[in-house]
């Protein structure tokens, strides 16, 4: 028993993973047979081109410059020209039913059912299959008598609600993107005036139902007016033949009837005369009603043309001020560009002048600092403030002249000292070649080992240790004065450092 349990628990769920495995494949093939259509179908959309709108983008422009009909030669093998045979005899060949026609003109096409008697014959012009038709109708042929009409046009359509400029050229060019026409007319009444309709005929059936369905989802204009056109299959009818005498059968009891009697007038009182008046009120009130509702429709499109004209204006007027805004906008955005940029001009400018001025003020820092030093270094060797710019300013004064011939009586050129060896007032006597420390020269008649200032008579009354050129100083001072550099050189030092 446990045995028979295994195995059935066992086979229950290997039917089971079956069934899942089943569900699955066929889950993931129904994924498959759906995504890849889906795809495509999205591909397709998305990479479809609309050649309809892209032959309507050359004709976007003025539409004043078409082409005229009247320099261009009639199209042949239209759909005009395309002829019905009907009551051909069974034993009729291909060959045979070409040859009925092969003398009216040049043939297109034939097409032939023998089971059912009848065929189709397409000519060169319309003129040739008029001649044709006229020859062959109600001929025999093997016994039977031939009925030939035209046939039915299936790719002509009718336009209603034409504007009143729409030409046969604009009108052929306009519904010429959606296939190629075999004519195009706008029918105007017995004085030439267009009544709002016209006849588009197509060359190949599928255009004309092409054209059909894009005027019918969506509006189609012609012209400027905002008037789309309407577009239904054409009612083909003969208003040239007619109805002829012998297209009737001679033998049917309605015909016998209705021509009993023939043409007469009514006589006043009788039975005739009673129904005949009712006959014509019920006509009346038909035209009545016609009218009615003609002015009403005219009513409607005049107002609605009122309306599109002030809608017409206001939509100018909107598309006028929308433009006026736009500029408006570039106007305020370009001034503020220009304001920002003078801003920024501004601050590049306040930018580089404060930086020449910490430039400035750092290089007056530094002339400042190296002054402060020089000043502090000559006080520290003992000379006068001053001392020493006066110093390098006459060494590069007399550094830029020319060497003077030496003369005694005048003292050494260059030297500083005037005659019998005084110093100059200003230069205190140091030429640009002498160092700060070498001895000044001496001058002529002046001793040489004698004290310079003995001609002057000493220094003049005054002058201390910060004026003029110290005295010899006593051995007693000369520790002091040791010990007093050294105290201030460290402290120039330390400053310097």
């Amino acid at each position: 028993m446990a045995e028979n349990n295994v195995k059935k628990s066992n086979s229950f769920n290997h039917d089971n993973n079956k069934q899942d495995n089943s569900r699955n494949d066929r889950r993931r093939d129904f994924r498959q047979d759906r995504g890849p259509p889906m795809r495509n179908q999205m591909n397709d959309n998305q990479w479809k081109k609309d050649f309809v709108k892209e032959k309507l983008d050359v004709l976007s422009g003025p539409t004043t410059n078409l082409v005229s009909k009247d320099t261009v030669s009639a199209k042949k093998f239209t759909g005009r020209c395309r002829l019905f045979v009907g009551n051909l005899p069974t034993s009729i060949t291909d060959e045979d039913f070409r040859n009925l026609f092969a003398e009216f003109g040049e043939i297109a096409e034939v097409f032939l059912q023998k089971q059912k008697g009848y065929g189709f014959v397409k000519l060169d012009t319309r003129q040739n299959a008029e001649n044709a038709k006229a020859a062959l109708d109600f001929s025999m042929k093997d016994g039977k008598q031939l009925r030939v009409r035209f046939a039915t046009h299936g790719a002509a359509l009718k336009v209603k609600n034409l504007s009143s400029y729409v030409s046969n050229e604009l009108l052929e060019a306009a519904f010429a993107v959606f296939g190629e026409i075999e004519r195009a007319v706008v029918i105007v009444d017995d004085r030439g005036r267009p009544i709002g309709e016209g006849i588009i005929e197509y060359a190949k059936k599928q255009s004309a139902q092409n054209a059909l369905k894009r005027c019918m989802e969506g509006c189609y204009l012609l012209t400027n007016s905002p008037r789309p056109v309407v577009l239904e299959p054409l009612e083909q009818r003969d208003e040239d033949d007619g109805l002829p005498e012998k297209n009737f059968q001679k033998n049917n009891k309605e015909y016998l009837k209705e021509r009993e009697v023939g043409p007469r007038l009514a006589e006043p009182g009788s039975f005739e005369f009673e129904f005949a008046n009712r006959w014509k009120k019920l006509y009346e009130l038909e035209q009545q009603k016609r009218e009615h509702l003609e002015k009403e429709i005219e009513e409607g499109r005049r107002q609605l043309d009122e309306q599109m004209e002030f809608a017409l204006y206001e939509h100018e007027a909107n598309v006028l001020r929308e433009k006026l805004r736009r500029m408006e906008e570039q106007s305020n955005m370009i001034q503020r560009e220009r304001e920002i940029r003078r801003e920024e001009e501004i601050r590049r400018e306040e930018s580089r002048r404060t930086e020449e001025m910490i430039i400035r003020h750092q290089q007056e820092e530094i002339m400042r600092n190296d002054m402060r030093r020089r000043q502090e270094e000559k006080m520290m060797m003992g000379g006068p403030p001053g001392y020493g710019e006066r110093l390098d300013r006459e060494a590069a004064m007399r550094g830029m002249q020319g060497p003077a011939p030496m003369s005694p009586s005048r003292g050494m050129p260059g030297s500083g000292f005037g005659p019998n060896g005084m110093m100059p007032e200003p230069g205190l006597g140091m030429t640009p070649h002498q160092g700060r420390f070498d001895p000044p020269p001496m001058g002529a008649g002046y001793p040489p080992n004698g004290d310079p200032m003995a001609e002057m008579g000493g220094p003049p009354p005054g002058m201390g240790g910060r004026g003029g050129i110290h005295p010899p100083m006593p051995p007693h001072d000369r520790m002091g004065h040791d010990r007093m550099e050294e105290k201030y050189g460290m402290e120039t030092k330390r400053r310097r450092y």
